[in-house]
Order: structure tokens, then C-alpha cells, then sequence
């Protein structure tokens, strides 16, 4: 949810023989309802195969802020908790040539973004190097999870006066991981030309 309340956005996947799905939201006065439409292209046939899956993120913007309005899921009718964007850190620094992309590449998982609802309000913002420009690429995410969770496993490190924990991941991707001011904060990237030194630059660089 944006920081005014107004916008409200969600990361999805989709196939070749789909256009990018569409979020509506149908308001009422103490409700909010979600629906999530998909649409198969005219000309493929219920017999292809639909393969070279896609990921992105789709929004809808309300008419007035959510306020203490009930938000649903109209499909499965699960309440919907979102992520308060005004708590969202923020990078103070960025390596060369890396832009805010249009997807989500989650902590632990390259290639496959957690689409499945958490329990808690999370959000995770994902920024790529060289996107669509050829050359090495690479990647950056922060998630955020409402709430504290202490991390046991990896190399204590400190991140602006937060005790953290640092691993190094197969694959190359890196993580630190640090609760503080009632969140839980996780900054991955897998990049080879980003040396550790830097990627904890960046983690202390982060702001709301």
C-alpha cells in the first residue's frame, strides 16, 4: 500500500498465452474487495502449451485511502493486511546503473517470488543493474516484515546500531538480516561484481 493510502499493489506471474493480468478493487464504504482478472489471448488454443512465464507487479488506485476499511480477496475471501508503504526503507545509496525494477526477486529465492500471501505484512522491493541493457547483471532486494524476528544463523554483524546476521549463499547472493523499529529488515543481492564491503555499505545506507 502506498504511503497515502490510495494505491494499493501486489507482484504476480503470468504465461506467454496471457496478457498482464489487472487489479480492480471494488469499494464500499467499510469494505475494500480485490479481484485479480486474468485473460488468455484469443488466438491460442486451449491445447498450447504455455511456456516462457513471466513476473511483474500490478496496481489499482482506490478512490479515497484505505483508512480502517476491511480489505478481501474476492476469490478465496482471506483478509488482506498490507504492507504500509511510509515504513518502506529506502536505499541512500545505489551502485552504478542499478534502477527500482517492475518485479520482485525475494530474499533466498532468485527466481521464483513468494506469490503466496504471508501471514504478516511484507513487502519486498527489488532493484536490478543493467535491466534490459546488456552487460552484467545483477540484483538487490529489501524485505520488510512487520514485526521483530531475531536470526540465529550467519556472521553477527552490526547495521546502524541493530544486531544482524550475514550469510553468504550458493549461487553467489549475499543477505543481512536485522530487526529494528518494529520490523524485520532483509537485504539480499546477487551481483559479482558487488564486493561485501559494498553491500554492507548499502545496508547501513537505508532510510525511511
Amino acid at each position: 500500500m502506498s504511503s497515502d493510502g490510495r494505491t494499493l499493489t501486489t507482484p504476480v506471474d503470468w504465461t506467454s498465452c496471457e496478457d498482464k493480468p489487472h487489479l480492480e478493487a471494488h469499494e464500499a464504504a467499510h469494505t475494500i474487495t480485490l479481484v485479480l482478472t486474468r485473460k488468455r489471448h484469443s488466438f491460442v488454443s486451449e491445447n498450447t502449451v504455455c511456456d516462457d512465464p513471466r513476473d511483474g507487479l500490478v496496481g489499482t488506485t482506490l478512490s479515497k485511502p484505505v483508512s480502517d476499511r476491511h480489505i478481501t480477496d474476492t476469490v478465496t475471501h482471506s483478509t488482506i493486511t498490507p504492507f504500509d508503504g511510509s515504513h518502506l526503507d529506502r536505499p541512500g545509496y545505489l551502485p552504478h546503473g542499478y534502477t527500482l525494477a517492475d518485479t520482485v526477486i525475494a530474499p533466498g529465492n532468485r527466481s521464483n517470488p513468494p506469490y503466496a500471501r504471508a501471514q504478516k505484512p511484507t513487502w519486498t522491493t527489488t532493484y536490478q543493474r543493467n535491466l534490459d541493457r546488456g552487460g552484467q547483471a545483477g540484483y538487490m532486494s529489501i524485505s520488510e516484515t512487520k514485526g521483530e524476528t531475531s536470526v540465529t544463523a550467519g556472521t553477527p554483524v552490526v547495521i546502524n546500531g541493530h544486531s544482524a546476521r550475514f550469510q553468504e549463499h550458493a549461487g553467489g547472493s549475499r543477505s543481512v538480516t536485522w530487526p529494528g523499529r518494529g520490523y524485520t529488515v532483509t537485504l539480499e543481492a546477487g551481483d559479482p561484481l558487488m564486493s561485501r564491503g559494498e553491500f554492507l555499505h548499502i545496508a547501513r545506507q537505508l532510510n525511511q
